[in-house]
């Protein structure tokens, strides 16, 4: 489970060093993730085997929805499969950079299934809304039973 969140900081080719805590959680014989974009302007990478569970469970969804399909294009189309170098980096295909303005400075996210990557300059306004708010949605999990 991804958990914490830890500051990085991405080169001119967009390689960036993935946190030790996330790296230690992927099997050793396949040390890839598969990273799309998300909304509002961040990306979601997914272990390889977490991946594959999602797209079963999206291609289980009626073909003929088209909020489904919009969702697709989005999500789907984004992905990419990228590699853990020797180094522990992973190297951020340019169109995902560009879509989440990842420049210089970076946050990993643990999402407990997933890990988020944030501009850093995105991520402060995004976790302050989330901490002004955790009150109304803790008594929202609560009612689910959290």
């Amino acid at each position: 489970m991804f958990r914490g969140s830890y500051e990085h900081t991405i080169d001119s080719k967009g390689r960036v060093s993935l946190p030790a805590q996330f790296r230690s959680l992927l099997p050793k014989d396949n040390e890839r993730l598969v990273i799309t974009n998300y909304i509002p302007s961040h990306l979601w990478a997914f272990t390889y085997e977490n991946w594959i569970k999602l797209e079963e469970k999206l291609a289980s969804f009626p073909l003929t929805d088209s909020d489904i399909r919009s969702f697709k294009h989005f999500f789907v189309a984004g992905a990419h499969d990228v590699s853990v170098d020797k180094l522990g980096r992973v190297l951020v295909p340019p169109r995902l950079r560009e879509y989440a303005h990842l420049n210089k400075d970076v946050v990993f996210v643990g999402s407990i299934t997933h890990i988020e990557i944030w501009d850093k300059g995105n991520w402060k306004p995004t976790f302050t809304t989330s901490e002004s708010n955790v009150e109304q949605v803790a008594r929202k999990l609560a009612d689910l039973g959290f």
